[in-house]
């Protein structure tokens, strides 16, 4: 090779190698700023009493934060770690839904089939023409627990067979015709977790192990029943009036395939790249699970599949599931078009889970983050050590000072549930009155102002509230059950 071709191409792979090493470098400086801002963001919400927990971002498949904060045993002063295991909640769901569709490539499951060919109990039942697919996507009409009046308090709490707990809904009428509407529903799931057994022969638990964890090397991941030992699980606890108090039992045997599952974030992330890398379900039925579904939810097979919005003008498309059980919340979005996810795992409840995400997704996005003092948190402290109508007058103050305080109105119902949660039912009608005063329009608030209520012996006024909420969302079935109650039907 002539010597003046030697050097040109010499030349030219050391200019190329100096742009790879220049790009490189830019995206690993990226990365790390990225890093500092999240960590500086959860750091921030960690110090509001907002977040206790784990939290994993990633970018174009690679992990560029992973960190946790506060403690996962307050008793013993022990601190989260990334590898913590944590109750996911309804973040479950989509685990459950992969599981099925893994059973519907075996040829075990037919989306098409209808819930009485698989099980006896829903023989001549108004449930019985359902379909997977229609239970997959929530668009069965199957109604959800909260139709029945103190399930929390009280049902929540106790021990079933499977077959005992069908039997708390097979007989319950659909809210509507299947595959019209959406209607959010984990009695759906914990029928499709039954299914699972039906059809594997095995529990729920185990087929979950050899056909997911297993395979996906979720080691820290599993079923939980309050009965086991699970090494590095963390405590659930309940913040609310500024101090921690450890959170209610569950008995898990009513939440298999719809919220019993346990897990760490790094497991999470596996689980997201088996999605993507279609190493559990190939590309026809994956499409299928992220198809979006009926408005206004589009929630597809185990997931709310739409735009996510991040800013008042910025939203990217996303596949995502909250979830929350006793103490604990989590979040998992991914980004499919930059193989994108972030997820956080908390045992510290309420938290402002929407907040995390949109402020993590706008470092992801190169958007800045403001960060402000919550106003709830404020109202919490002033309702322990004076009372509500001081956070209320409070509240009207700190609301003018938009640099320095925000309000969210989800958060501020979560707190006047905490009241309701402590019988503090007169201040929590404080609370709530304002909250529906403020944000007229979020059904939540009027349905928690009817029965607060309700508990206060103020039928009339209970009425009103009921038949408000369903002016704004004529699907919600526990105010259309209490208004029958009340109008003695």
């Amino acid at each position: 090779m002539p010597s003046f071709l030697c050097g040109s191409l010499q030349k030219s792979y050391g200019n190329s190698f100096t742009l790879i090493f220049i790009f490189w470098f830019q995206l690993a400086l990226s990365a790390q700023n990225k890093a500092d801002q999240i960590s500086n963001i959860m750091s921030t919400y960690h110090k509001y009493n907002m977040f206790d927990g784990a939290v994993l971002v990633a970018e174009n498949g690679k992990i560029i934060f992973k960190d946790a904060y506060g403690l996962a045993n307050r008793e013993w002063d022990i601190p989260n770690t990334s590898d913590t295991k944590f109750m996911i909640g309804s973040v479950s769901k989509p685990i459950t839904a992969t599981l099925v569709l893994i059973l519907v490539q075996k040829r075990l499951i037919d989306l098409d089939k209808t819930l009485d060919e698989y099980l006896v109990e829903f023989k001549e039942k108004p449930a019985a023409k359902v379909t997977i697919r229609q239970l997959l996507s929530h668009s069965s009409g199957m109604p959800n627990y909260d139709i029945i009046k103190d399930f929390f308090p009280k049902m929540s709490r106790q021990f079933f067979t499977r077959e005992d707990y069908l039997k708390l809904y097979q007989d319950a009428p659909l809210a509507f015709t299947p595959g019209t509407k959406y209607l959010y529903s984990s009695w759906a799931y914990f029928t499709l977790g039954y299914i699972i057994e039906k059809v594997t022969g095995k529990s729920y638990a185990k087929a979950m192990k050899e056909e997911i964890f297993d395979k996906l090397g979720m080691k820290n991941s599993g079923s939980y029943y309050h009965t086991q030992i699970v090494p590095k699980r963390a405590s659930g606890y309940d913040y609310g009036l500024g101090n921690f108090l450890s959170a209610d039992f569950r008995d898990q045997s009513n939440t298999m395939g719809t919220g019993d599952l346990y897990s760490t974030v790094e497991d999470l992330f596996k689980f997201h790249n088996a999605l993507a890398n279609h190493s559990l379900l190939n590309m026809e039925l994956t499409k299928e699970m992220f198809t979006p579904g009926i408005k206004p939810a589009r929630y597809g097979f185990g997931w709310y599949n739409q735009n996510f919005r991040y800013t008042a003008t910025d939203s990217v498309s996303a596949n995502y599931h909250l979830g929350s059980t006793d103490g604990f919340i989590s979040f998992m979005i991914r980004i499919p078009e930059t193989n994108s996810m972030a997820v956080i795992l908390c045992n510290s409840y309420p938290t402002d889970y929407f907040g995390i995400i949109k402020d993590l997704l706008k470092v992801l996005y190169n958007k800045p983050v403001i960060l402000k003092e919550p106003i709830h948190k404020k109202m919490e402290s002033l309702i322990g050590q004076f009372d509500a109508e001081k956070a209320v007058a409070e509240y009207k103050i700190m609301k003018m000072d938009t640099a320095h305080f925000y309000a969210d109105w989800l958060q501020l119902y979560y707190l006047g549930e905490n009241l309701v949660s402590f019988k503090r039912y007169d201040d929590a009608r404080i609370i709530v009155e304002n909250n529906v005063q403020e944000f007229p329009d979020k059904y939540l608030n009027t349905l928690s102002m009817a029965n607060i209520y309700l508990n206060l012996n103020k039928r009339e006024e209970a009425i009103k509230f009921y038949k408000k909420t369903l002016e704004l969302n004529p699907d919600i079935e526990e105010a259309k059950n209490r208004l029958k109650e009340l109008n003695g039907k």
